[in-house]
């Protein structure tokens, strides 16, 4: 297989693992709608109705964290099973092993961007109208997919020697989830632990681009500079230990 067929392959491999995952569900596709949307409605019954969280357009507020947290968990937990799920494929033929983390992470992201839609009709049902503050979506979206990929690419390899990082990948993402101000602003929060919650990337991607786009508070250059540093960090970290780990692969399979 020569280079030039590797981005057929990836496209490959993503569309079809997209059609296999809800290929005997009677919904199909809806589900990946469905999912994010039925934890919006539980979430937003609980802290809006219930507890009465007072802040502007709480439940476009809400999605797009929910949205945004969604494809960085998807896609992490897809990807670290999609070496084990591909183990005959690696065994039989040589290919470099990326491409499966990479086409796995591509097919969560048509997810992400149905979802990504339906945030959208939230959006402008709330009488909210985008400005040139939705720019901030391009360089933060791609600072996502930089860590997406880096993290994908850790736990991947590491999953396949310890099989027991899959439990501890999903604590951690429950972790990071109500740690993360998705649910709650950020002010609800004593100042002091500010700092510490934003060193979280994922967070302060959220924290950034719903400020542009719902409140037109613009994030400062060190914000955008911070967050695209530590997210090559996280990408060459990535990168370096699959490349390291790669050769034991099919031994460890």
């Amino acid at each position: 297989m020569t280079r030039t067929n590797y981005p057929d392959l990836i496209k490959e491999l993503a569309f079809t693992d997209f059609k296999l995952r809800y290929h005997n569900s009677v919904l199909g596709y809806l589900w990946s709608l469905l999912n994010p949307l039925l934890l919006f409605g539980v979430l937003y019954m609980v802290f809006s109705v219930f507890l009465r969280f007072e802040v502007d357009n709480y439940p476009v507020y809400l999605l797009f964290g929910i949205v945004i947290w969604s494809f960085f968990s998807e896609s992490t937990l897809g990807a670290m099973n999609s070496l084990i799920n591909k183990a005959s494929l690696i065994k039989k033929i040589y290919f470099p092993r990326s491409i499966l983390i990479i086409s796995s992470n591509l097919t969560t992201s048509f997810g992400f961007l149905l979802n990504f839609l339906v945030f959208l009709v939230f959006f402008f049902g709330a009488g909210l109208r985008p400005s040139l503050n939705f720019l901030f979506i391009i360089p933060y979206f791609i600072v996502l997919l930089m860590i997406i990929v880096g993290v994908s690419l850790l736990i991947s390899s590491i999953f396949i020697r310890f099989r027991d990082l899959s439990h501890i990948w999903g604590v951690l993402l429950q972790l990071g989830f109500w740690i993360t101000p998705i649910v709650y602003p950020l002010g609800f929060v004593p100042e002091k632990y500010h700092f510490w919650i934003l060193l979280n990337p994922i967070a302060r991607i959220i924290f950034d681009v719903r400020n542009a786009i719902m409140y037109s508070i613009v994030p400062s250059p060190e914000s955008i500079i911070g967050v695209f540093l530590f997210s090559l960090i996280i990408l060459f970290i990535g990168y370096f230990t699959f490349r390291k780990l790669s050769p034991r692969f099919a031994e460890w399979l």
